[in-house]
């Protein structure tokens, strides 16, 4: 058995004898009770009040301790009862106090029971444990100068006592308490020289805690951080790998919430504290161990959030910017410079921010040492890279764009620098979010510097590279129409030499465009200005692979919907026309004259030279067919260029149309027609050389016509023009 239940022992037989000297009590009303009177009488159970047993158990204890003191004044076991009885009116206090009900906590009695044990014993081996009882119950009454000098005595007289820690802890809440900040910071400073071999006990953190802020309330600032960062170190320096990198003190989840009040409330009075010295610079002086490397840039956040908030922006960001400066390849590095952009431009200091930006940019790019030595952290860095990369870029964009409009001629550095920061993320980020739309916004700062060639090589590639993720960009076909302007432009100062492959290429885009964008309204025209620029290649005749595949070209065009507007289709029609006629389709050819006339305006200039050409290919179909010995159909076809609208009446075609129809005629011996024919030509063209070739044959038709007069007549006018 224990030395405590030693000790109760004569208590409780004490109590069992009185309990059982005056025998069991017959039931009322039943002198004689059996079990078969037992078996069919009712019982009524009624349920304790909460918590009733445990009070009649603590009443009972009480009064049994309270007999047996008054019983036995000289029984070796009073001290101990005295002692106990002390602890059993602390428990209902306690208990009291913890309901929180109507009834107050009486600790009186207990401190009455307490200060009787230790003046009947002073000597009791047993002492440091009731003065540490004690001092508890004169504090949970509110009589802290009492129980401050309660545990003083505790911890002067019985410094070995195993609640030495505790009374020294408690002794230094109370001292802080009532102000008492250097006799505080002593006790405190106790606590922790009391735990064996260094080792950490339940009071370590929060006497670490309290020391800081008893340096701190003494205005002793620089010897309050050492204590603030010590409680850091034990709270934070054991963090997994996984969290310590982590910025958000609510996602570190081994750390209790009253755990995370604690370092919340320790990096609030360390920042207070490096504000009032020399702020970031104090802070490397207690940065000595690798554990507080690994969390130190969290002081550097701490503080630059108190500068923020008192709106301290340039030593904001200056502290920032030192933590990144000291440690730039920690994991939280690029995410603190971000902060600082974001501090420089929510004040409204707009240089101060671009700057950081450039710097952000530049030091953790994809080509940086930073992601060499860590990849996680360039990996979690990489979107705010991107991001100002694409600022970057798109604020030197605005300048040059706003410097062209005051200035069009004068030198513009902020379109290097916009193009540099376009390279640098398309190349590095190929495949980030937004690429093929910032491609294009490189694409048109090229066009707008007239850097042409250039200019159509990023829009070729923004029209036709599909992004990876397969995702469309809504402005693909206007990059794909661009780049034909953009080598328009160009072939304005490109060599003649070099002109016919710049050509080819603009043809092979226009293609790649009408293929690509069927729908768009524009790919008429693109295909039409193709066919005629590969037209001006060809070589004429009927084997011109380049002239063949500019018709093609050009019915391309025509056939597409929407149909392009009457002057491209005039176009299109143009180079069919043009080309038949070259290769010997010349009913082709016919058709497609028509076709250009018909679209032509009435004031256009060049309707002439369209009906001469239609003109030309009807009266090549005659003479195809003079050649081939078809007389009928060359008449025919002689006969249908005088009827070809707008034909000039002076044109030689005209004339010699009307003279080969009549000898045609004459061929078929279709007398008749062949008579009407020469005297019409003889009429119409009076001083065309062939008149002269007119009477044989007219004298011919009129003899076979039988018309003697007539043909006499035609043979006096020859021999008139032979004696002449």
């Amino acid at each position: 058995m224990t030395r405590r239940a030693h000790a109760l022992a004569p208590l409780a037989a004490a109590a069992l004898l009185a309990a059982c000297s005056s025998g069991p009590k017959p039931l009322p009303g039943d002198d004689a009770p059996t079990l078969a009177s037992l078996r069919d009488r009712p019982v009524e159970v009624v349920a304790d009040a909460p918590g009733a047993l445990a009070k009649a158990v603590e009443s009972d204890s009480i009064s049994a301790y309270e007999s047996f003191l008054a019983a036995a004044p000289d029984a070796p076991q009073r001290p101990e009862a005295m002692r106990r009885l002390g602890d059993l009116e602390m428990d209902r206090a306690d208990r009291v106090a913890a309901e929180g009900g109507s009834d107050l906590p009486d600790y009186k009695r207990a401190i009455e029971r307490y200060e009787a044990f230790l003046k009947a014993y002073p000597k009791d081996p047993r002492v440091d444990r009731v003065l540490y009882q004690l001092a508890r119950a004169q504090e949970s009454s509110g009589q802290l100068e009492l129980a401050l000098a309660t545990l003083t005595r505790l911890v002067t007289d019985h410094a070995g006592t195993l609640h030495a820690e505790e009374a020294h802890f408690r002794r230094g809440e109370m001292l802080f308490a009532t102000r008492q900040w250097a006799a505080a910071e002593q006790a405190y400073r106790t606590v922790l020289g009391t735990a064996a071999g260094g080792q950490r006990s339940p009071f370590t953190d929060r006497a670490l805690y309290m020391q800081g802020w008893s340096l701190f309330k003494q205005g002793r600032t620089e010897d309050a951080l050492e204590p603030f960062f010590a409680v850091l170190d034990l709270k934070l320096g054991d963090l997994p790998p996984r969290l310590r990198d982590e910025a958000r003190l609510e996602d570190l989840t081994p750390l209790s919430r009253a755990d995370r009040e604690l370092v919340e409330d320790s990096f609030r009075v360390l920042s207070i504290s490096l504000a009032a010295l020399q702020g970031e610079a104090s802070i490397p002086a207690h940065v000595r161990s690798r554990s507080r490397e690994s969390w130190q840039f969290r002081v550097y956040l701490s503080l630059a959030e108190l500068y923020t908030k008192q709106e301290r922006v340039k030593d904001a960001a200056d502290t920032l910017a030192a933590f990144v400066r000291r440690q730039p390849l920690h994991a939280q590095a690029p995410l603190m410079q971000a902060r600082v952009i974001d501090i420089y431009a929510g004040a409204g200091f707009e240089q101060l921010a671009l700057a950081a930006k450039r710097e952000h940019a530049t030091r953790y790019d994809a080509n940086s040492e930073f992601r060499r030595a860590n990849p996680d952290g360039w990996a979690r860095a990489q979107p705010l890279v991107q991001q100002h990369m694409a600022e970057l870029a798109r604020h030197h964009h605005a300048l040059a764009q706003r410097a062209r409009a005051t200035a069009p001629a004068a030198p513009n550095p902020d379109v290097a620098e916009a193009v540099r920061w376009y390279d640098a993320l398309l190349t590095q980020f190929p495949d980030h979010t937004g690429a093929r739309a910032n491609r294009f916004l490189l694409a048109e700062l090229l066009y707008d510097d007239r850097a042409f060639a250039r200019s159509a090589d990023e829009f070729e590639r923004v029209a036709y590279t599909a992004a990876r993720d397969g995702a469309p960009f809504e402005r693909a076909a206007d990059a794909g129409y661009s780049a034909l302007l953009a080598l328009a432009e160009l072939r304005k100062t490109t060599p003649a030499p070099e002109q016919a492959a710049l050509q080819r290429r603009s043809v092979a885009l226009a293609e790649r465009f009408a293929g690509a964008f069927a729908t768009d309204a524009r790919g008429g025209a693109v295909l039409v200005n193709a066919s005629e620029t590969l037209f001006s290649l060809a070589t004429p005749g009927a084997g011109s692979v380049d002239g063949e595949a500019a018709v093609a070209l050009a019915r391309q065009a025509l056939q597409r919907q929407p149909a392009p507007e009457r002057e491209l289709q005039r176009v299109a029609w143009t180079v069919i026309a043009h080309q038949a006629f070259e290769a010997g389709r010349l009913a082709e050819a016919e058709g497609a004259y028509a076709e250009v006339l018909e679209r032509a305006g009435s004031g256009d200039p060049r309707r002439t030279e369209w009906t001469e050409r239609r003109a030309a290919a009807v009266y090549k179909q005659g003479e195809a067919a003079r050649q081939a010995g078809d007389w009928r159909a060359a008449a025919g076809h002689f006969a249908r260029v005088g009827g070809i609208a707008g034909l000039a009446a002076g044109s030689t075609l005209r004339a010699g149309a009307a003279f080969d129809h009549a000898t045609a005629l004459i061929e078929v011996k279709d007398w008749a027609a062949a008579a009407g024919a020469l005297e019409a030509f003889r009429r119409e063209q009076p001083a065309h050389a062939l008149q002269k070739e007119v009477p044989p044959r007219l004298a011919l038709a009129y003899l076979e016509l039988g018309r003697h007069s007539l043909a006499a007549r035609e043979f006096e006018t020859i021999a008139t023009g032979a004696t002449e």
